[in-house]
């Protein structure tokens, strides 16, 4: 559900380094046309070179002064059917649903039906601590609320089709401790903007989605947005992969929506969120001073649905979404006329370092260009330390075996794999996005750890 990838959308970590070497803009061109001409090529040069390590496979929208700079699709909108990402392609968008829950709550509050510092016990009499939480604490991630991943059986549920009920779901964070006292620290949780998504239903009498189309979708005519991706028939849905190469492809399932919902259940194209930054940049939703409100930092850099950055001198503002199958993110400068939409059904945490270069490519500034990883060789005596069987939760085993000269992993009893060395510590698979990371210290037993996709594993060696 994602969100931003420097902070975890689902309090999950991410994976993978690239290795990066620098690329510096050229020199300014001497007329406006041989700027935007140069413009567009870097932006494709840097997108291509994360399609070459496996971590964009979308479509991306580029708006630059005025006009769109840039719209393209690359890789697999179905690579099991060879139907290629098109720019109607429709991708689920995660937690960048959090700025539209953010959104219909700033509207209800300037038509007075709420105000951000109301307690959530208004809206919910029997929430715990209800009258110390604001509903601007769940706008910002202030709240101290249990992020309900952390919960094993609300992850399973994530991948059925169960319908779910508003009390099961609150069931899953209602009654566990704060993790800190409201407005004292911020910690990304999904809580919050479900318990905001309920809001909104009490107060206009619709159901989120409805509400959600009302406010937002129908004023700003995004006729290709909806809520519910498992029940979506089109043409142009994309297909999840948990990873993708030119040789390999990992579907994934799609997430239920009921669990997801406020928290990261939309999905839409390119051109509709381009309609969306419209719909902001031009205060046809809420005012000038609502948009000031909400895309001011209030702990940690962000504001309401909106973390606020500073790039290159600039204010950048942005969101993420990153669930199994799907990568999302939106950045905009709105005072420069600048937006960056990329829309990705493969899982990546770099959606977000790829925004930010084709930032600075439109910025004339230096930037990177991403390669793959490359092996590097140890010594015999440090690779046989690592050998050895580790334990995971319920009696699973991951083997680390050496042989001549070389580490495998294998889980349980699955095929062993070899495992490459990318630093010392740090380890990789070939044609997959799995990090393997040892950790020894003296007097400690050695852990491993797997980080594949949205999931990571910690493991004690026996």
């Amino acid at each position: 559900m994602l969100n931003k990838s420097h902070v975890l959308i689902l309090g999950i970590t991410f994976i993978f380094c690239a290795f990066c070497s620098p690329f510096k803009a050229q020199n300014k061109p001497t007329t406006e046309r041989e700027s935007v001409e140069r413009k567009k090529k870097e932006t494709d040069s840097i997108i291509r070179a994360y399609a070459n390590v496996n971590k964009f496979n979308g479509t991306a929208l580029i708006h630059y002064h005025n006009t769109t700079l840039f719209e393209k699709s690359y890789g697999w909108q179905d690579a099991e059917n060879k139907i290629p990402s098109r720019n109607e392609s429709i991708y689920q968008i995660a937690s960048l649903t959090k700025s539209f829950t953010a959104l219909v709550i700033v509207k209800l509050s300037e038509e007075g039906k709420l105000s951000v510092k109301d307690p959530v016990s208004k809206f919910i009499a029997d929430y715990p601590r209800g009258n110390e939480i604001t509903i601007e604490n769940l706008l910002t991630h202030t709240s101290g609320i249990y992020e309900p991943l952390r919960n094993k059986e609300y992850f399973r549920l994530l991948h059925t089709k169960e319908s779910i009920t508003e009390s099961r779901e609150l069931s899953f964070f209602k009654d566990e401790p704060l993790d800190f006292e409201p407005s004292t620290q911020f910690s990304y949780t999904n809580s919050g903007y479900i318990l905001l998504g309920i809001i909104i239903e009490k107060v206009t009498g619709l159901s989120y989605e409805d509400a959600v189309r009302k406010i937002i979708l129908d004023p700003l005519k995004m006729s290709h947005t909806g809520f519910d991706y498992l029940a979506l028939k089109s043409p142009y849905k994309t297909v999840p992969y948990s990873y993708l190469s030119k040789t390999k492809h990992e579907k994934t399932e799609i997430w239920n929506p009921e669990l997801t919902g406020p928290a990261g259940q939309i999905y839409t194209t390119a051109e509709d969120l381009y309609k969306y930054y419209q719909g902001l940049k031009n205060y046809k939703i809420v005012s000038k001073e609502s948009f000031r409100k909400m895309t001011t930092p209030f702990l940690s850099g962000y504001g309401y649905g909106w973390f606020i950055d500073d790039l290159y001198g600039k204010k950048v503002i942005n969101h993420g979404g990153n669930i199994e199958g799907a990568t999302s993110y939106l950045a905009m400068l709105p005072e420069d006329d600048i937006c960056i939409i990329l829309l990705n059904n493969i899982t990546s945490k770099k959606l977000e370092k790829a925004g930010n270069t084709i930032l600075a490519a439109l910025l004339d500034q230096p930037f990177d260009l991403p390669k793959p990883k490359k092996e590097v060789t140890l010594d015999a005596s440090l690779l046989k330390r690592y050998a050895g069987d580790y334990a995971l939760p319920e009696n699973k085993i991951i083997h680390i075996l050496y042989e001549n000269g070389q580490l495998f992993i294998q889980n349980n009893n699955d095929p062993k794999v070899r495992m490459l060395a990318e630093k010392e510590d740090v380890f990789f698979v070939a044609d997959d996005d799995a990090e393997i990371t040892f950790t020894l210290k003296k007097g400690e037993k050695n852990i491993v750890t797997i980080k594949k996709g949205l999931s990571s594993q910690t493991a004690e060696k026996l």
